[in-house]
């Protein structure tokens, strides 16, 4: 076939394709890499060049986004000057414009890009330009330091950038925009009107539903006609009028291309091998349930890392909130969201103010953010409100006052669930007791039996209680009962061992049905775990659980690779056999393939599964009521068999503790970069402060409140297979309690939080 061989080949020099190449190098340590970069030089950032770029203040070494050591210390191979020209599906190969073939693996697609041009009478005379890559704006600056008279043809955040930094350079400046107003794309009638009363104090002329219908000159362009026969005169043009996407060359390949290359929310295209990322992606935005593409750095840089983790087999959603990074006339400002929807507006301070805001609602429902000042907590605080649609009804009186918080409204409520096999009962327990005082889970993480009870209440928002009873009974074991007795700890041994459980498992050794299977040799676990499968279909509802406001994220463990799986009820169809893979623990259950991976019990990796909420949740504002079964004591081992349970309790125990160290940690880089930002003068502190990865940061200081109903007191080491009625039925009055008792303790805190409790 000819060509170089990749495992992955990114497609485009810019922030999506240096992402997904970071992203993938940290997950894979041996993958070849390939960056094709159709301009000519390393790739560097685009924000600045509209910016101090244009004024001089920044010079092209400092635009890199690594230097060049970094690609060779990674080994990403970085082909300057590799345009892509045609893509084969069939045969894996992206040819380039200087004719090299590559060969991939997986291919990203992130191309960016390119300005729309005016098809108007003298588009071709001299003088009339664009700024979109390094070379653009070179040359801007160039003929912009010979000339005197500028036009800037589009209000929107190029088109102003670019008059504010030729303004501040000492040019004459016009801008025209077709539209009525500066600014369209905001839909807010207070920053139009903001952005042209500032372009009016630096001397920018605007004129607002202006079209020009031609160029004048001979060779070089002296001026612009518009649509009401007025001549404005100039040397130079400046065309922002907006952009197409990069993917004409995708024509033929069999890939999906509308307004962009078409992906699904996994940022995937028709072809399962090829992905799209950044501004030349048209994917579906779950956060407003519509198919979008976003021209932001900030989109670019987060599309990328996501699509490397998905061509890694992760099918993680994007759901991101993108936020937009702006700076003219010395104010730096950024906008979240999408605007085009929203039905009213509220704001927050004035624009005479230090930090002001404009919040987009819809329905009380916020929608979009611009923000100029505002703290990094309010900011991370909207994008969580925008991304989990909450209802703002009981505070849209108070959104107006810059005194109230919105860190303090309402947030989501997490729910972690443990395995632990019987142990499972205190879990039903003490879920019963948060229904019934209101608590409804927006998120619940779980692994093994918790991931049954999960399935149950998410399948079954706010009315779960009696189906886990049912569910409960089901499993119990009619057998004499003497709790904490050496007799009823053996006899319960001897029964489970010979007969398993009832529903759960059945032992190999009585089932006829398995025919080979049941041969010792065939064995790779001890019972059959068809029963429990059955009786997780008969109790969860899964047309239900997929369309469920809670969502239910769950463990599994690979058992070939050692790597934790997770899967989302927000994206992964999930099936009896999810919740079996979360529940399969070795050697007495065998593992569940789920397209053709094996999976074991997520608690081997895992018991207490916060990680899964910030893997696929991000920051958690809000409280987390986490089910501890194994902090309790227990006896000190008396034999053997003792010995291995207390070693594997040990191994599921509590791991939230290690995910609150890692949140110290970040906690105390980001009073480091409090530290340095005080070191800085107040403009450039505060242009910082308005960039995404700052907010993000430096937003989310706001610490964890887990809320832990522990399984308190010595229990019996038989206890976690001890499924008897009377041990189940005293579980679950113990977590009843314990859930109850945290509740009462905490209430008057919650309140003042705004938690939604």
């Amino acid at each position: 076939m000819g060509g170089e061989r990749y495992d992955f080949v990114l497609v485009g020099g810019g922030p999506a394709s240096v992402a997904a190449a970071r992203a993938l190098r940290m997950e894979n340590s041996s993958a070849r890499i390939a960056i094709l970069c159709g301009e000519a030089t390393l790739p560097y950032k685009r924000p600045p060049l509209t910016k101090g770029f244009l004024t001089g203040a920044v010079d092209g070494l400092q635009l890199a986004m690594h230097p060049p050591e970094f690609y060779g210390e990674q080994r990403i191979d970085v082909l300057i000057g590799a345009r892509a020209v045609r893509v084969e599906r069939a045969r894996h190969t992206v040819t380039t414009s200087d004719g090299r073939l590559f060969q991939y693996g997986k291919l990203l697609i992130a191309t960016g890009t390119s300005p729309q041009g005016l098809r108007l009478p003298g588009s071709d005379l001299q003088g009339i330009r664009f700024i979109h890559d390094i070379s653009d704006a070179a040359a801007l600056r160039e003929a912009a330091s010979k000339v005197r008279r500028a036009v800037v043809l589009g209000a929107g955040f190029v088109g102003v950038e670019v008059a504010a930094s030729l303004r501040a350079a000492g040019l004459e400046i016009t801008l025209i925009e077709r539209a009525s107003c500066v600014m369209p794309q905001l839909h807010a009638l207070v920053l139009s009107s903001w952005f042209a009363d500032r372009c009016a104090q630096q001397g920018i002329r605007v004129l607002t539903g202006c079209n020009v219908t031609r160029f004048l000159g001979d060779t070089r362009v002296t001026g612009v006609l518009t649509g009401t026969g007025q001549e404005l005169a100039c040397e130079l043009v400046v065309v922002a009028i907006g952009v197409t996407p990069n993917c004409a060359f995708l024509e033929g390949s069999g890939v999906t291309l509308d307004n962009g290359v078409l992906v699904d929310e996994c940022l995937r295209t028709n072809d399962p091998d090829i992905y799209a990322a950044g501004d030349v992606a048209n994917f579906c935005d779950p956060v407003f349930g519509v198919r979008r593409r976003i021209e932001h750095w900030d989109n670019a840089l987060r599309q990328g890392r996501l699509a490397a983790r998905n061509m890694l087999g992760k099918g993680i959603p994007y759901r991101d909130v993108s936020i937009f990074y702006g700076s003219a006339f010395g104010t730096a400002y950024t906008f979240m969201g999408q605007a085009e929807e929203a039905s009213e507006t509220v704001q927050r301070g004035t624009p005479s103010d230090s930090a002001w805001a404009v919040l987009y609602l819809r329905h009380n429902v916020l929608r979009a953010v611009f923000s100029a000042g505002r703290s990094a907590e309010e900011s991370a605080a909207a994008e969580e409100m925008i991304r989990h649609r909450i209802g703002l009804h009981g505070a849209r009186a108070q959104l107006a006052d810059l005194q109230f918080s919105l860190t303090r409204l309402p947030s989501q409520t997490v729910l972690i669930l443990q395995g632990g096999g019987a142990l499972g009962a205190f879990e039903s327990g003490a879920i019963q007791a948060l229904e019934e005082n209101g608590v409804r889970p927006d998120v619940i993480s779980a692994v093994s039996i918790g991931a049954f009870n999960g399935a149950i209440v998410a399948s079954h928002p706010g009315c779960a209680t009696e189906r886990l009873k049912q569910f409960w009974r089901d499993l119990s074991i009619s057998l004499p009962s003497r709790p904490d007795s050496a007799i009823h700890e053996t006899l319960l041994l001897w029964y489970a061992f010979w007969f398993g459980v009832p529903n759960f498992l059945r032992p190999r050794w009585w089932n006829g049905e398995l025919g080979a299977g049941a041969l010792v040799p065939c064995w790779t676990s001890y019972y059959d775990p068809a029963d429990i499968k059955a009786l997780i279909s008969r109790y969860v509802d899964f047309d239900v659980l997929a369309d469920s406001p809670t969502r239910l994220l769950i463990g599994a463990v690979d058992v070939q690779t050692g790597e934790q799986r997770i899967f989302d009820s927000y994206t992964d169809r999930l099936t009896p056999d999810h919740l079996l893979a979360s529940g399969s623990l070795p050697p007495a259950m065998p593992w569940t393939t789920i397209d053709g991976r094996a999976y074991w019990d997520g608690g081997l990796v895992s018991n207490s599964p916060l990680d899964l909420v910030i893997d696929r949740c991000g920051r958690i504002s809000g409280r987390v009521f986490a089910l501890d079964l194994f902090s309790g004591g227990r006896p000190m081992p008396s034999n053997i068999i003792d010995v291995m349970r207390r070693r594997d309790e040990l191994v599921y125990t509590d791991r939230i503790r290690n995910d609150l160290r890692f949140e110290e940690y970040a906690n105390d880089f980001s009073d480091l970069v409090l530290d340095l930002m005080h070191e800085l003068d107040a403009d450039t502190a505060r242009r910082f402060k308005q960039r995404p990865n700052y907010i993000r940061l430096m937003g989310n200081r706001t610490p964890i409140h887990v809320s832990r109903i522990s399984l308190q007191g010595a229990l019996p080491f038989a206890t976690d297979f001890d499924f008897s009625v009377a041990t189940v039925e005293a579980l679950q009055r113990r977590g009843q309690q314990a859930a109850q008792q945290v509740l009462d303790e905490t209430s008057r805190e919650m309140q003042e939080l705004g938690l939604n409790v």
